[in-house]
């Protein structure tokens, strides 16, 4: 039975989802206008509602709310304290008392109803993160929970960026400043084997997080992205800062 244990999200099977192309978000002051959401490198996966967890017709803004622990706050953030450069497990909640992920709060719904698919987008990042539920793992259901937003936030972040895409976003000062997370990044681990091993590995997606790689929590984009079958309800704006 789930408890208050923390849970781990090791060997568990699953492959990080596919993005969309073309849809943009307005920029943040003080952040650089970031570049178009581009396609994946991996297969599609279309996004596909579930009659019995998504509401017909697709919800409003003021029907769907996400998970407290995941939703950022103006001014605040989000209660989950996390270094999106590290492990889950190593992310923290705090509401009141300092707690660890557990095995109880990875089964709870992502959302508020119940979804069958969430996208998720970032204004630093050049994709977009499909997150639907992860089989075979504890936290597995017919719906997105909280342990899939976390494990797809995770796995995503960690696919290795090509020279292709790297290329393709026009400003050489953000070239740099991804170039310099990557390396700050594999500096911070100090076991010299392991060291040398990440930095083999080159760049992953979540340098493009560049210094803000703190998890903020996430907020609605309440018209959903039209254009790409995202109807509102089911696209979150990932907001992150620097620590």
């Amino acid at each position: 039975m789930p408890g208050h244990h923390r849970v781990r999200f090791v060997n568990v099977p699953a492959t990080p989802s596919s993005t969309y192309s073309g849809a943009t978000l307005p920029s943040s002051p003080g952040l650089a206008t970031p570049p178009s959401l581009m396609a994946s490198p991996l297969p599609a996966k279309g996004y596909v509602a579930s009659p019995s967890y998504l509401a017909m017709p697709p919800l409003s803004g003021s029907q769907v709310n996400v998970h407290p622990v995941l939703a950022c706050t103006l001014g605040y953030g989000a209660p989950l304290t996390w270094d999106l450069t590290q492990p889950v497990e190593s992310a923290q909640v705090r509401t009141g008392d300092v707690l660890p992920v557990t095995e109880q709060l990875v089964i709870e719904p992502a959302t508020t109803p119940k979804v069958a698919s969430i996208t998720i987008i970032c204004e630093r990042l050049p994709w977009a993160i499909t997150v639907n539920p992860t089989d075979n793992a504890p936290w597995a259901a017919p719906y997105v929970t909280v342990g899939d937003v976390l494990y797809t936030l995770y796995r995503t972040l960690r696919l290795p960026v090509t020279p292709i895409e790297l290329g393709l976003q026009a400003d050489p000062a953000f070239q740099q400043r991804v170039q310099d997370a990557y390396i700050a990044r594999y500096h911070r681990i100090t076991h010299p084997g392991d060291r040398e091993v990440e930095k083999a590995k080159m760049i992953k997606r979540v340098d493009f997080l560049c210094e803000a790689q703190m998890f903020k929590g996430l907020s609605l984009v309440p018209e959903g992205i039209p254009s790409k079958g995202l109807p509102p309800g089911v696209v979150w704006k990932l907001h992150v800062a620097r620590p």
